[in-house]
């Protein structure tokens, strides 16, 4: 078999951690592919690339949600109340992020305002019962992407923001850890930065996060060193 999947025997629900941290493994790549797409081919891959920022839009406000809220059933709570309308999780997001106020990406979230996603659906499919079509800017669009984006991964207290990104694909690429198996990380930097005023500052907190790891490491290697061997007890 191509796939594989594990059912359960009952319906299960995710704890808030669970749920952010999933979320962000998805929207980090997510993110990614979009830039590169966007850089490379902003109109052949027009319409899949809209669809792309609908998605790193609502993994976003959901996982900062997530992480600021910290309910136990978030799976079923942020769907069931919010399913995919951006309007209403970027107004509880701002509750907790003035930014979310702004008037760009009020203009983003509005026309996404019913938790069926009803113009969601028409960018996916092409057609919709109450949907005829749509215009938009897909430059400017993008920079509001950008900024929901790094706002959600980068405007949380420390602990949070050090959980949701010391393990990102992102991190990983600006690092040039081996984790991230990246056969062409220059492009992949590359189109992230094009038209972005975010990355320096995300760059600067990746390589602080490294900077931190490696400390840490050379200290624990120098104590390892240091420290003398356990000598066998006489009898």
């Amino acid at each position: 078999m191509v796939i594989t999947k594990k059912n359960t025997s009952h319906r299960k629900d995710v704890h808030w951690f669970g749920f952010s941290m999933g979320l962000s493994q998805h929207l980090f790549p997510d993110y990614i592919a979009l830039k590169l797409c966007h850089h490379m081919e902003i109109y052949t891959l027009a319409q899949s690339n809209i669809v792309g920022m609908v998605e790193v839009v609502e993994k976003s406000l959901k996982m900062y949600l997530s992480i600021n809220e910290k309910v136990d059933n978030a799976l079923s709570h942020y769907s069931s109340n919010y399913g995919h309308n951006l309007e209403k999780l970027r107004i509880q997001s701002s509750l907790f992020s003035v930014t979310f106020q702004d008037d760009d990406i009020a203009s983003l979230t509005k026309p996404f305002d019913d938790k069926g996603g009803a113009l969601y659906q028409h960018l996916r499919y092409g057609s919709q019962h109450s949907i005829e079509g749509l215009r938009t800017n897909l430059g400017k669009l993008m920079s509001i992407v950008d900024k929901v984006f790094y706002t959600c991964i980068l405007r949380l207290d420390e602990p949070d923001k050090k959980m949701v990104n010391h393990s990102s694909i992102l991190k990983m690429l600006i690092v040039n850890s081996h984790l991230a198996q990246s056969n062409n990380r220059d492009i992949l930097l590359e189109a992230v930065q094009i038209n972005n005023p975010y990355y320096s500052e995300y760059e600067q907190y990746c390589w602080e996060m490294e900077n931190e790891d490696r400390r840490i490491i050379e200290q624990f290697k120098e104590k390892k060193r240091l420290t003398p061997l356990m000598q066998p007890t006489s009898l």
